[in-house]
């Protein structure tokens, strides 16, 4: 088997049982039904195309047919791409690029990366209500405490960047700038006034002499 047709099968397994999981795939895949949209990521170059009905998601390696969206983007801005706030950003950042369009991009985002599943509930039939919860709690006490990580490390470096490497503006040299273009439209305005007052009388002293 090649390795293309290998990674579509695994791939549309892994997408299609996690889809049996969501309480909201069904009504998702309804509203994308007989819709193709291809997705490449810019760091691999090789095109995949998802064949969505409102059975199931077919996962192809090649496509003969028309797509209805072609979607390219970074692997960085996959975890970003369920969001629909942060798409005009990313596609500013050229991060993301969409031909066709581009809200079915978004709620093809949406099917596969929001899904919505019970994993305490699923858990429970298999390891007891009770160790479920636990379980369920410390990983979210994980993530709460990674996502606490890296809002610190992210600081850190731009505290690092605008401090010590005088590499970018300081929060008080922003405001102090903010503060000087405001003074100087202030100043540009009162000397447009002025000049226009000084047209007028100028005019005015011609007419009179005429």
């Amino acid at each position: 088997m090649p390795l293309d047709n290998l990674v579509c099968g695994l791939l549309e397994t892994a997408i299609n049982q996690l889809q049996q999981l969501d309480s909201t795939a069904v009504y998702k895949r309804k509203v994308l039904d007989g819709i193709v949209i291809a997705v490449m990521l810019k760091e691999l170059n090789k095109p995949l195309y998802f064949v969505i009905s409102k059975q199931h998601i077919d996962v192809l390696a090649r496509y003969e047919g028309q797509t209805d969206c072609f979607i390219r983007l970074n692997i960085s801005a996959l975890k970003e791409l369920h969001n629909n706030h942060q798409l005009t950003a990313l596609i500013k950042s050229e991060r993301l690029e969409v031909e066709g369009d581009i809200q079915l991009a978004q709620k093809f985002a949406q099917l596969l990366m929001a899904m919505e599943i019970d994993w305490e509930e699923l858990l429970s039939s298999k390891v007891g209500d009770v160790l479920a919860h636990k379980l369920c709690y410390h990983v979210k006490q994980c993530r709460q405490g990674l996502s606490q990580q890296q809002q610190k490390i992210e600081q850190q470096c731009a505290e690092f960047i605008s401090e010590e490497l005088r590499l970018a503006p300081g929060p008080l040299q922003v405001a102090y700038f903010c503060e000087q273009v405001s003074e100087l439209e202030k100043q540009c305005a009162l000397l447009e006034t002025r000049m226009t007052q000084c047209l007028c009388k100028i005019e005015q002293y011609g007419i009179a002499n005429d």
